[in-house]
């Protein structure tokens, strides 16, 4: 039951890495062109680095030292992140 446990939560921080890829860029470009034209991709930003923020718990999972710790920041990060992402689609559609 432990090692199912810990294999769901280096999915889950797998999973947290992998979105991180695009959202790391994302967020450097966006602040680099200074918002793009008139700024309107600063309304983006901080949902871009309130996913960019769960990726260091995220990598920390794959230490034995911090493997129990930070599984419930990585269960968090996944539900927000997949709540943001769900909430930023049907938004386009609304």
């Amino acid at each position: 039951m432990k090692s199912m446990i810990s294999r769901r939560n280096k999915i889950i921080a797998f999973l947290i890495i992998i979105i991180n890829i695009y959202f790391i860029p994302v967020s450097v470009s966006i602040i680099l062109s200074n918002g793009g034209p008139e700024g309107v991709s600063y309304w983006v930003l901080p949902f871009s680095i309130l996913i960019n923020l769960f990726f260091v718990p995220a990598v920390l999972s794959f230490k034995k030292n911090f493997e129990q710790r930070v599984s419930r920041i990585n269960e968090v990060g996944i539900a927000l992140i997949v709540l943001i992402l769900i909430l930023g689609i049907v938004s386009i559609y609304i």
